[in-house]
């Protein structure tokens, strides 16, 4: 056997042991179905760094979404020997209903045509391929450790009143009358010093940040969502190496903020002109109807009933973020093509669509069928939503 499939055959093992051994939920401490919490506590890490991780995954083309319901359909809950997915198939009984397991079937659905639907299949499975490694060094690493009872300490137990300070709890009434010792305490023992990964990651990106400000004149590629995403890859193996040496957890206050933005950077694409801006026209003839209507953030309310009945015109309306709303005449013979590049929700002339990068297209002849005024309508927007209603 190769060094390649030695390598192979033992990740192969590491996760099949992973799934022998896969964590419980707990009914305690868990946010929403005990996914990240059960893990936390699987493999002895701070469930922040866990919940931070799916919220960057979700991030990330959405992934974290299919992949919490997944956890949640995979692992069973706290006292169930099977899971809710297992238990469905009959291999055993599950504390999660038939009914409960089966919506969350149906909303992996939605999830996955959102993840899979939104053009960033390359990302998207090296997403995937990075959880999976995440779960392979995770039991590589700590899955020799026995899971944690709980997550919280238990509250201390008050003193009994009037005991003397070496019995707090009145262990041994008889002997209240002794006389307190007088042996000094040993010294407490040296707290063992936490790594300094908060520090050094925080290091390792001013260097990113410094050297992408020499770079940039000679690369223009290097863009200010590509530093962005630097940033982020950076702060999340530093977290990863904080899980590990018990470090670097205020690296979060850095990493939320910045991951939301670059989501926003990459997948919000703003080209338009910075206008913020409400337009309502409602031309009365063929000549006062504009080729283009236009804002940045806004809204577009363009009214055309008051068109003749006959003639042809043609315009498109466009926003980056906003509302485009298009009234057109009953008996208009219209052909339109709405769409949302990045995010939105269509509605126009009864074909609907909502989501990531949707589209609709087509003819409506209106109530009279064929013949009569004519309108090519060309609406779309970045963020938000678009009309084009009848009447």
């Amino acid at each position: 056997m190769s060094g390649t499939e030695k390598a192979m055959q033992g990740v192969a093992d590491t996760l099949r042991e992973f799934w022998a051994h896969r964590p419980v939920r707990p009914r305690a401490g868990r946010k929403l179905g005990g996914v990240a919490t059960g893990i936390a506590m699987r493999y002895r890490i701070d469930p922040v760094i866990v919940r931070i991780a799916f919220v960057a995954l979700a991030l990330s083309g959405g992934v974290g979404v299919p992949l919490y319901l997944v956890g949640w359909l995979a692992l069973p809950d706290e006292g169930d020997a099977v899971s809710p997915l297992e238990s469905l198939v009959h291999k055993g009984q599950s504390a999660t209903s038939p009914a409960k397991t089966v919506l969350l079937g149906l909303l992996m659905f939605p999830a996955l045509a959102y993840t899979f639907g939104g053009g960033g299949g390359f990302q998207v499975f090296v997403t995937i391929a990075a959880a999976v490694g995440g779960v392979y060094l995770l039991q590589k690493n700590r899955g020799h450790l026995q899971p944690a009872t709980t997550l919280v300490e238990p509250p201390p137990v008050p003193p009994v009143p009037g005991a003397p300070a070496w019995d707090p709890l009145g262990a041994a009434p008889f002997a209240w009358d002794l006389p307190e010792p007088s042996a000094p305490a040993p010294p407490p023992a040296p707290r063992p010093r936490k790594p300094r990964v908060g520090l050094a990651t925080l290091g390792v990106a001013m260097l990113v940040v410094a050297g992408s400000t020499i770079a940039w004149p000679f690369a223009p590629w290097l863009s200010a969502a590509h530093v962005v995403g630097l940033l982020v890859a950076v702060l999340a193996a530093g977290l990863l190496i904080g899980s590990f040496t018990g470090g670097g957890r205020g690296l979060v206050w850095l990493l939320v903020p910045l991951s939301v933005l670059g989501f926003a950077m990459t997948a919000v694409d703003f080209d338009g002109p910075a206008t913020v801006r409400n337009v309502s026209p409602a031309p009365k003839t063929l000549e006062e109807v504009q080729g283009r209507y236009e804002v940045g953030v806004g809204g577009v309310q363009l009214d055309l009933r008051e068109l003749p009945d006959s003639g042809s015109v043609r315009t498109s309306v466009e926003a980056d973020l906003g509302e485009l709303v298009v009234h057109v005449p009953k008996t208009a013979d219209v052909t339109f093509t709405c769409e949302a590049t990045s995010i939105g929700e269509l509605d126009c002339l009864g074909r609907k669509a909502q989501g990531g990068g949707v589209q609709v297209e087509g003819k409506d002849l209106g109530d009279n069928g064929e013949g009569g005024l004519k309108i090519d309508l060309d609406v779309r927007t970045n963020v938000g939503e678009v009309k084009v209603l009848r009447g």
